[in-house]
């Protein structure tokens, strides 16, 4: 037998200290009277005695706090075939997405809207890369979206010096992570980065059967980027505007995948994520089968509130 809450039990032993001071305590009567004389001399012997009721309380506590600690029997192992769909997002972390055209700037946006996204996201194992001219992995893929959450919160770019933004060799990680897996989906959390031609990446991506789907994370107007000394400016000191980068669609449509703009509504992300088409691998997962048994002590501390609290004292 397992106890989910067994720390609960530790509740026990004032319990416990209380039951033996209520035991070994006499009243008045008691100490001047041998219990046989006690009993001759006593009125209203059908009544429960009040160290009785007492007890009563106390067993019934014990009970409540046994189902409290939630009791489980082991009903051993199954195992059962989970599908599961898999997915590689990628996370833009060069320097334009330090752009303020967002709040508070484009890539802790699309942090935020991929933490609000990932408790939404059905039937799938997530991998998370981050890239600029190079990729980094973050996680693999996995169906722990607990541990994701936890990685997504800590990712920063301070410690990260490269600047530009190379898709193809996003692709080519992403393509090593999954593997030998029929059909691919990337979705990118970018805002287009400064390239405009896409060929060699869309060559590649088609000739590996690998869907590209785009959240785009930049404004029409642009923005420009905080330093720690100030506003970045150019060789001419004039200060740099981040704009978006329109020809990011064409990635997307010509790998079979889908283009979405970014909006101030919470659940675009996942929403655009759940209408991707699934192909669905097999895991097996192991299941422990438990046996709930608290509302037997629960049951039993009940019966012994109702003859505590609706029984007469006794009066000597």
């Amino acid at each position: 037998m397992d106890f989910a809450q067994i720390e609960l039990l530790y509740a026990l032993i004032p319990v416990a200290i209380l039951w033996f001071f209520i035991h070994h305590k006499k009243n008045n009567l008691e100490a001047l009277f041998a219990p046989e004389v006690l009993e001759k001399i006593s009125l209203n012997k059908h009544g429960m005695r009040l160290k009785t009721r007492l007890k009563l309380l106390l067993l019934s506590i014990i009970l409540i706090l046994l189902a409290l600690s939630q009791p489980t029997l082991d009903k051993g192992e199954i195992k059962i075939k989970k599908q599961l769909s898999d997915l590689v997002v990628a996370i833009d972390m060069s320097r334009s997405m330090l752009a303020n055209d967002i709040y508070p700037n484009r890539f802790e946006f699309a942090k935020n809207k991929l933490l609000h996204s990932l408790h939404k996201i059905h039937d799938r194992r997530v991998a998370v890369l981050g890239f600029t001219s190079q990729t980094f992995l973050i996680s693999p893929l996995t169906d722990d979206f607990s541990s994701l959450e936890f990685l997504i919160k800590n990712l920063r770019t301070d410690s990260i010096s490269l600047r530009g933004t190379s898709i193809l060799n996003l692709l080519q990680a992403a393509n090593d992570l999954t593997g030998k897996t029929e059909n691919r989906q990337i979705l990118l959390l970018t805002d287009g980065g400064d390239d405009n031609n896409f060929k060699e990446a869309i060559a590649y991506a088609t000739e590996r059967n690998l869907q590209i789907f785009i959240f785009d994370i930049a404004s029409k107007s642009g923005g420009s980027i905080r330093t720690e000394n100030g506003l970045l400016k150019d060789h001419n000191k004039n200060i740099v505007r981040v704009k978006e980068n329109p020809n990011i669609k064409i990635l997307a449509s010509q790998t079979h995948g889908k283009y979405l703009k970014y909006t101030l509504n919470n659940n675009d992300l996942s929403n655009f994520i759940n209408t991707f088409s699934r192909h669905n691998n097999s895991k097996d997962v192991r299941i422990n089968q438990k046996r709930q048994l608290f509302y037997y002590p629960l049951l039993l501390a009940l019966v012994l509130l109702f003859f505590a609290f609706f029984s007469l004292p006794r009066k000597p």
